[in-house]
């Protein structure tokens, strides 16, 4: 008679169950450990799909790699070049290994009818040149291990892209701006997470502006694995933002939403697993400090969610199969005297560790 009043009021089997496990205090306590340990190990599974990822994708085959594959080693190889060129100390031989590497590269880049105008490809040849008029200005190379072999190359391939010039001077700061470093200090200060958004639309040249600051950002052998994936359409955005679970209250009112990737086919093998969180979370920085200075809001919404979810984005955006999914952020203009969490930060000596 009780259990079918229970089930009379709605109850579920497992609720009548948990009522009847919670008058055991002994027993209940023991589910309650149990329960959360069983739903921890469950949750481990999820890294699954991140093993299936690094294995599929962390990998650059020596034949038939994939456009993206092809782009990261050229800019990873012409890159330990540029840093050789630019090293202190008594000029020596270097560098010839990663030479032979990237006129394989160009030339697989040319087998596959790339663009020649590309700045990656323009690179690696100026890179190449650069290193050419250093082994001969510098006699480095005398027993000719690679010279002649460049030299043959680059015979083909005359092309000079003096803006590309490698290596340059660096760029000495605006007198302006080297003497009030605190501007930089404000726009840090001044930038809050916003959840409150106007109507207004984003100007695209904007966005196209502080991603192109953003490329500058660091990453690993300068191997760029970023992109933006930009959303305006609000059936697309509304649908991005259901799988998301931080955006309640506010979603609604979202002018342009971004959702930041990076490639995992950048990276050469697992050893480098987390490179793509960490080039991912260098570039979306300077992307919200470059739309902060043009006076946009943004709101860095955490993509932590299952594998299920992760699956229904791919079917709304087309990321490649090795893309990983470092945010989504929030972007448009802030309501007029807009309210935000005062957010309060950890005492700096607790972050600054000096080491004697």
């Amino acid at each position: 008679m009780k259990l079918y009043t229970a089930v009379n009021q709605n109850m579920t089997m497992r609720q009548i169950l948990k009522q009847k496990l919670s008058t055991f205090p002994i027993v209940w306590s023991t589910y309650q450990v149990v329960k959360v340990q069983v739903k921890r190990l469950w949750l481990l599974t999820y890294f699954l799909r991140d093993i299936i990822n690094v294995y599929r994708n962390m990998y650059w085959p020596l034949h038939l790699k994939s456009n993206s594959q092809l782009t990261s080693e050229l800019l990873f190889q012409f890159h330990k070049i540029e840093k050789g060129l630019v090293m202190p100390g008594p000029r020596r031989f270097f560098g010839q290994e990663p030479a032979r590497a990237v006129i394989n590269l160009l030339n697989a880049w040319d087998l596959k009818g790339l663009p020649l105008g590309d700045p990656v490809y323009l690179g690696a040849l100026e890179t190449l040149h650069a290193y050419k008029e250093r082994l001969q200005s510098e006699s480095l190379d005398k027993d000719d291990k690679v010279l002649s072999y460049v030299q043959s190359f680059l015979i083909n391939h005359p092309t000079r892209t003096r803006l590309l010039a490698t290596p340059h001077q660096l760029v000495s700061m605006n007198s302006d701006i080297a003497s009030n470093p605190h501007r930089f200090d404000e726009l840090v200060s001044i930038r809050r997470s916003v959840r409150s958004f106007t109507s207004m639309e984003v100007p695209r040249e904007i966005i196209k502006h502080a991603v192109g600051l953003a490329q500058l950002s660091p990453s690993a052998c300068n191997r760029q694995p970023c992109r933006v994936y930009l959303i305006t359409d609000d059936i697309k955005k509304n649908a991005l933002l259901a799988l998301q679970n931080g955006n309640n209250g506010f979603g609604h009112s979202i002018p342009a939403l971004a959702v930041i990737t990076s490639d995992s086919a950048a990276f050469f093998d697992a050893s480098e697993r987390h490179e793509p969180y960490v080039d991912g979370g260098l570039f979306s920085m300077t992307l919200m400090y470059a739309l902060s200075a043009h006076g946009l809001a943004t709101c860095c919404l955490n993509w932590c969610v299952s594998p299920d979810k992760d699956v229904a984005l791919r079917n709304i955006l087309p990321l490649a199969d090795s893309e990983v999914v470092i945010m989504l952020m929030a972007i448009g203009y802030p309501e007029p005297n807009v309210l935000v969490p005062r957010s309060p930060r950890k005492s700096t000596d607790n972050v600054l560790i000096e080491v004697f």
